[in-house]
Order: structure tokens, then sequence, then C-alpha cells
């Protein structure tokens, strides 16, 4: 059912890694930095990522504001990452929203195909350089962003601080990859996909002649090294 609602699909990771002293004070600091921004057409990357309050994952945090670019760390920080709202005991519940450009290829074809023929009247030529198509591109790809809307997703997440374990509420794998970046850049630690191996070793099960074999990878990551596991 996610974190609150929804259906129950999930991702079982582990974290690895020693937690700061103080917890609450120290990952309320990083997950504010990384907080979610809104894409805006000007922007270059095609994506933006950034954590969310599970309760409003699609609240706008420059709405109202008047805020710029310049204005981000105030936007951000307007979502409401306070104690109550991130932490459920040892738990630390989040989530992550994605929004992406996405338009139809046909559409795009059929935009340039209509500003190359009002460049070629416009110059007079027959044929239209490499460099004059990318910007083109470019133009009508701004266009599209200022008519439309981005594709926004979300996904959330559980994480046991006492036990490492982590469930994310998403099997996508566009989610996983965009969620592996955003949460060890964050946080600072590593993440492992659950399996036998990294379970047994999480627990303190796995035996002793085993500590030195190398897992089959069946993951986006590759397998880790038993000091990594047990790290």
């Amino acid at each position: 059912m996610g974190v609150l609602k929804g259906s129950v699909t999930y991702s079982k990771l582990y974290v690895r890694g020693a937690l700061p002293a103080d917890v609450h004070a120290r990952f309320l600091e990083r997950i504010r930095a990384r907080g979610f921004k809104p894409l805006v057409p000007e922007d270059e990357d095609d994506a933006a990522v950034g954590w969310v309050p599970i309760e409003r994952p699609y609240d706008d945090p420059q709405e109202g504001l008047g805020l710029g670019r310049e204005g981000e760390s105030a936007g951000s920080a307007r979502l409401g990452f306070d104690a109550s709202g991130v932490f459920f005991g040892s738990y630390l519940n989040l989530g992550m929203r994605l929004d992406r450009w996405k338009f139809p290829a046909a559409l795009i074809k059929a935009r340039m195909a209509a500003a190359e023929r009002e460049l070629k009247l416009k110059t007079g030529k027959e044929r239209i350089s490499k460099l004059e198509k990318a910007e083109l591109k470019e133009m009508v790809l701004k266009k599209l962003r200022r008519d439309g809307v981005p594709v926004s997703s979300f996904a959330d997440f559980s994480w046991s601080l006492e036990t490492g374990e982590l469930r994310f509420f998403s099997k996508s794998k566009a989610h996983l990859e965009y969620f592996y970046e955003l949460f060890e850049k964050t946080f600072q630690l590593r993440l492992l996909p659950s399996g036998c191996y990294v379970g047994a070793v999480a627990v303190g099960a796995l035996p002793s002649q085993l500590e030195a074999a190398t897992p089959t990878p069946f993951a986006l990551r590759p397998p880790p090294s038993a000091s990594e596991v047990s790290s």
C-alpha cells in the first residue's frame, strides 16, 4: 500500500554505512538541500528529481512566493520538511518526485518540419545545415515546454534506521535509477539490492565459509562485496 496508500509493490533494499551522530538534524539538512524543484522551460535538463513530503508530493514549492531560480533554497524549504513529517519512530519516510519533459516523437517531427519550411522561405535556402537544424530543434522544444506541462510521477520509501532495511514503493527501472543516485548523494550511504546473500549478511546469518563468495548479479547494481555488505 505504499507508505500511506496505494498498491503493495515495492523494491527491498539495504542501506549500508554509519549513521551520523545527530541523525535527525543532519538528515533534515541534507533532505532540504535536495528538495524537489520544478522544471522550467529554460532548463537544459529534461528531468527534475528531488525529495517531497509523502503527504503532499505534488505541492509546488514556489507557488505564491514569486521565486525564480535564485529562490530555490527558500522554495524547497517551504515543502515542509520537519522531523515530525519525516521521522516516524525509528523509520524515515519520504517521497521522491520525478518530473520529465516528454513529447510524442511525431509531434516534434511535425513541428520541426514546419520550422524548417519557415526558415527556408525566410532565407531562400534549399538546404539547412546541421547547426541550423540543431538550433531549430532547441527552439521547437522550448516552445513545446512553454505551452505544456512536464509528466510527473512519485514514489515513496520507508527506511528502518535500526535494521537498515528500506522499502521503495516502485519497481520502475527509471525510478530505481534516479532513486539510487539521489539517495546516495543525499545521505552519503550505500544502497544494496536485497537478495539471499545481502539479507543473510545483514542479519548476521551468513556462514563464514561463504563470506568470500561472489554473488551473481540479478539487479540494476553490480553485486556488492562481503566488506560492503558487512560495513
